[in-house]
């Protein structure tokens, strides 16, 4: 068969990731991304917004288990999406499958059945990494999903945080484009995009129609409308004035050559958070550019002016 033109597309693709509360809507999102559409149903509920979808879903495997196993979620893929036309895949959620991990690890130090908790976080590591590999090798759209939950700190203080750690969302922010969160105000919810690769971050789209109808356009649209070739890469290649999200400061500090992994990079960042004590997201932003161009400067890696 002969080789055909490549064409540039209008967009950058969406690879994009979406955090939320239970039941803020965001398998009802996923069902409006473009098809056929492949769902890691990893949550077992994508079922009850099938009839949203315009276009065929696909299911992993009948066996509900297999949807929770990096291991086999990485098989199927392998063998089954050659020749498939799936042009979405969706992890739904992420949650659901790395948890475990980091609970079972817990579990087993408590009870004497392993003296080294890491040995279980690497496992949990190493089962990320296998399925950033396996859902973003195809070059399709991917939609990660994971959720939201209400906590308290140290000093009982309530506070919001992800169900899966800044180091897992670090290693995600490193192959996804776009970081989006569902956010509600009053009776209306939006989305709000965290972080945006070549695009604008810090906007905030409303749902207008009650079930996401067409948000996937209009986000893209919001995101790089009006934006020459020219100021994508710009917002790519600048060092930030202000990072969205510690994930995003961790992630950008491995990209940049400053550190071999994110678990190297989150031991300096809170050592380098708790040493200057910044008053401001701004300051920690200041703070940690120069951490990285210290350390891309002790390496030989060229680096790029302080913010």
């Amino acid at each position: 068969m002969a080789f055909k033109k490549m064409s540039k597309p209008k967009y950058p693709p969406r690879h994009w990731s979406i955090v939320g509360y239970p039941g803020s809507g965001k398998s009802t999102f996923a069902a409006r991304m473009r098809g056929p559409k492949l769902v890691v149903d990893s949550d077992h509920r994508f079922t009850e917004v099938l009839d949203l979808s315009n276009d065929e879903v696909y299911q992993l495997s009948e066996n509900k288990s297999d949807n929770v196993d990096p291991d086999r979620i990485a098989r199927l893929m392998y063998s089954n999406m050659p020749g498939s036309g799936v042009q979405t895949i969706v992890v739904d959620s992420l949650t659901a499958i790395i948890s475990p991990l980091t609970i079972q690890a817990m579990i087993d130090k408590d009870k004497g059945r392993s003296k080294n908790l890491m040995n279980g976080f690497k496992e949990k590591a190493l089962a990320m990494r296998q399925l950033i590999d396996a859902i973003m090798r195809w070059g399709t759209d991917c939609l990660w999903i994971y959720h939201l939950h209400d906590a308290r700190d140290g000093k009982a203080r309530e506070i919001t945080t992800t169900t899966v750690s800044q180091t897992e969302i670090a290693r995600l922010l490193r192959c996804i484009n776009a970081q989006l969160e569902i956010i509600q105000d009053g009776e209306r919810r939006g989305i709000k995009v965290i972080w945006s690769r070549r695009g604008r971050s810090g906007l905030v789209i409303w749902d207008e129609s009650g079930n996401w109808d067409n948000m996937p356009e209009r986000l893209e649209a919001a995101l790089y409308d009006g934006l020459t070739q020219e100021e994508q890469n710009k917002i790519e290649a600048n060092a930030p004035m202000i990072f969205q999200s510690p994930q995003h400061a961790l992630s950008y500090s491995v990209e940049e050559g400053a550190f071999q992994s994110i678990e190297e990079a989150q031991k300096i960042y809170e050592l380098v958070k708790k040493e200057c004590q910044p008053n401001s997201a701004k300051e920690m932003a200041s703070f940690w550019q120069a951490e990285i161009n210290n350390r891309k400067a002790s390496l030989g890696v060229s680096t790029v002016g302080s913010v």
